[in-house]
């Protein structure tokens, strides 16, 4: 997983990857395009890690009865349909740039 192009950016640039790869209506350049793809893998590995995290915290908070378990229970939800969306926009940039 290079980064190559996605290291090179600016720090404007960088802003608008952000926005090419989490928005779906976007028509970046070739370059913007292709650093959101290279940024794709390292977002979705980020966030599945904060899901296993999540899910650890949920899983030792319920066995003590915690009554912060809903938090992290509402908390989980929200980064898993955020790692959902990743893997969609991921998949439709890389499906947009072998067209």
């Amino acid at each position: 997983m290079k980064l190559d192009v996605y290291l090179s950016c600016s720090f404007k640039e960088k802003r608008e990857v952000l926005d090419a790869f989490w928005r779906s209506k976007v028509n970046p350049s070739e370059r913007i395009n292709q650093a959101a793809i290279q940024y794709g893998p390292w977002a979705i590995i980020c966030i599945a890690v904060v899901v296993v995290e999540l899910a650890l915290l949920i899983a030792v908070l319920s066995g003590h009865a915690s009554p912060w378990v809903w938090a992290a229970v509402v908390t989980e939800a929200a980064v898993v349909v955020s790692l959902w969306w990743a893997l969609v926009r991921y998949r439709a940039l890389k499906a947009n740039a072998s067209t």
